[in-house]
């Protein structure tokens, strides 16, 4: 029981560090009052960065399919390392958040934490490879 005590401000806290972030940052979900609302607009800002994520990967693909592999190398095509690194990450984004989240697995507040991370860690990723994509 004592880790149901430990969950719930763990909850609260990373709630209000996410809110007092988003102020800084002009973030839409300001105006989220109540946790359904709070939630609803994390979800949406993830299925943003999910799409801008898809892109950016999507463009060094077709920009790494077009390299193929250099001349007489075994070594597999920079394309293949990148599908490789893009699965490697998303497991290690979803256990990260799993781990960085676990205090607030009962608390009501558990979805919105837990999508928060994913977002700030999918931005990072986008970030990430926007900058392969602007110095090729």
């Amino acid at each position: 029981m004592r880790w149901r005590f430990v969950a719930i401000p763990g909850a609260f806290f990373a709630l209000a560090s996410m809110t007092t972030a988003s102020a800084k940052a002009g973030d839409p979900c300001n105006a989220a009052n109540t946790e359904a609302e709070m939630y609803e607009c994390v979800n949406s800002e993830l299925i943003k960065s999910d799409l801008e994520l898809n892109i950016a990967y999507k463009t060094l693909i077709a920009r790494y399919q077009e390299n193929g592999s250099p001349s007489g190398s075994e070594i597999e095509t920079q394309d293949a390392y990148l599908k490789k690194a893009q699965i490697a990450w998303i497991k290690q984004r979803d256990a990260s958040c799993r781990f960085e989240t676990y205090e607030s697995v009962a608390g009501s507040g558990f979805d919105t934490i837990y999508t928060a991370c994913l977002l700030e860690q999918t931005q990072k990723r986008v970030e990430y490879l926007k900058w392969f994509i602007q110095h090729p």
